[in-house]
């Protein structure tokens, strides 16, 4: 169990970085408003916000597709955040109704892929270039809380690995 729930989290960074997602989208907010990427830089990243910023034109005209990625890469940082918290069993069963809340909307997210038209292959490339080392970066992070909790079998939470094991079935 500990080995499946460790390695599955690479199943989901392969997931959010195979090509077919690339050229679609991801859940949409309540609000309607598109999601954007934090201000500040992804823990462990060595891209600066600075760096990868665009004109407010620009952030006003983000394509469908561009959008879905985005939150995409939102939903990681929140499963990263969520699992970097997990500190004993207590945080670990606080964190469970988060997990499945996210196996959720990682299902929508993938599935709104699917209304998108497909990118061209400038627009694909230029995407996979700027949201690949992203979503690698998080996914190692990801992998490093994994391993931190499964070492520490699950701080006693019976909640937590089946928790987890939902999540990474529903990525699948």
């Amino acid at each position: 169990m500990t080995r499946k729930v460790s390695t599955a989290f690479l199943l989901i960074s392969s997931v959010l970085a195979q090509d077919t997602l690339i050229p679609q989208t991801l859940p949409e907010t309540t609000n309607n408003s598109r999601p954007s990427l934090p201000a500040s830089p992804i823990p462990g990243s060595t891209i600066s916000p600075q760096r990868n910023q665009r004109s407010a034109t620009e952030e006003l005209e983000i394509s469908p597709g561009e959008a879905r990625i985005r939150a995409g890469i939102v939903l990681l940082g929140i499963l990263h955040d969520t699992m970097a918290r997990i500190q004993d069993r207590d945080s670990a069963e606080a964190a469970v109704p988060t997990i499945l809340r996210l196996v959720r909307e990682f299902q929508t997210w993938g599935q709104g892929f699917t209304a998108l038209p497909p990118l061209d292959e400038e627009t694909q490339s230029d995407y996979e270039k700027r949201y690949i080392p992203i979503i690698n970066n998080l996914n190692e992070n990801i992998q490093i809380q994994a391993d931190r909790i499964a070492a520490a079998e699950f701080y006693g939470s019976e909640a937590l690995p089946a928790a987890l094991v939902r999540l990474i079935n529903s990525v699948q």
